[in-house]
């Protein structure tokens, strides 16, 4: 019975997600019929108190005509905040069953749990972790989309960001993976070459992926030097960089990209539109195979 009314309540998060809104949703119960429904619109009505469960809230009272519902049950997919939960004890809601919990604010159990705290004149029965992976998938996703549209790509052009690089690059490939700095760096890290390219990811002004450009005079491009910091893998951030590397290689007049990938990192490549060519050879005692991709 929960799963089905969670169900709903995804189904209002949904409609908040195509909204560029934080997806959450809520549905409030009365005698087994939904009779209201609310999805996050703060940003939208550009409205503090807008959040799912007052909308839904506000909706169920209008319904039943009474501003207390002690029958209803709300169904949301995210553990309220303090605000909400608030408002669910003003309204004597009877029960609340969330999804996702929220360790940033929520208030029934994460963050501080208000049934905890004596002198209230109603105390909500609680119930957690339904459909708690879906509900976590589309906040995770939300979230996900928001930092990879914030980072900012770039040729370097500055000794600042320079170094930032070199940091990254001594971070991963020389602490991370014993590449002897010797060979990680060279004479074409040098910004005053005209034949190197150096691009940079940036998200809040740091550093957070980087690659290189050796610009041949046959109208191709190697491609190397790729790198994402450990905490911003799997995130998109590899995929945005090479597609910017893409884009100036081709207004540049550029024909072909070539580059020497580690072999664990072949399936990313090829998800890039590379394809491998050669046999595996060894780079500073690692295992790479050739690619290439026309343009």
């Amino acid at each position: 019975m929960h799963k089905q009314y969670m169900e709903a309540a995804l189904d209002e998060a949904n409609k908040a997600y195509e909204l560029d809104e934080v997806p959450v949703g809520a549905i409030i119960v009365h005698n087994g019929e939904i009779i209201s429904k609310g999805y996050n619109m703060r940003e939208t009505l550009n409205d503090p108190l807008a959040h799912a469960e007052m909308i839904a809230i506000k909706k169920a009272s209008v319904y039943l005509s009474t501003w207390k519902l002690n029958e209803c049950i709300l169904y949301v997919t995210l553990e309220p905040c303090i605000m909400c939960a608030g408002s669910i004890i003003q309204s004597r809601i009877g029960t609340v069953v969330y999804g996702a919990k929220d360790n940033k604010g929520g208030s029934f159990g994460s963050t501080v749990n208000l049934n905890d705290i004596e002198g209230y004149n109603h105390y909500p029965n609680i119930i957690s972790g339904i459909m708690e992976d879906e509900t976590s998938q589309i906040l995770s996703k939300f979230f996900k989309e928001k930092r990879i549209m914030q980072i900012k790509i770039s040729v370097v052009n500055n000794q600042e960001d320079f170094e930032e690089v070199k940091n990254l690059r001594n971070e991963v490939f020389v602490k991370e993976q014993k590449v002897d700095p010797d060979i990680e760096f060279d004479d074409y890290d040098d910004l005053n070459r005209d034949d190197v390219i150096h691009i940079v990811a940036k998200q809040n002004n740091e550093v957070v992926a980087s690659l290189r450009l050796l610009l041949e005079k046959n109208k191709k491009i190697i491609v190397g030097r790729v790198v994402v910091k450990e905490t911003h893998r799997k995130q998109g951030i590899g995929l945005k960089i090479m597609n910017y590397a893409e884009k100036y290689a081709f207004n540049n007049g550029y024909k072909l990209l070539e580059l020497g990938a580690q072999t664990y990192a072949l399936p990313f490549y090829e998800n890039c539109g590379y394809t491998a060519f050669g046999d595996i050879f060894l780079d500073a005692n690692i295992e790479h195979r050739m690619m290439r991709k026309e343009i």
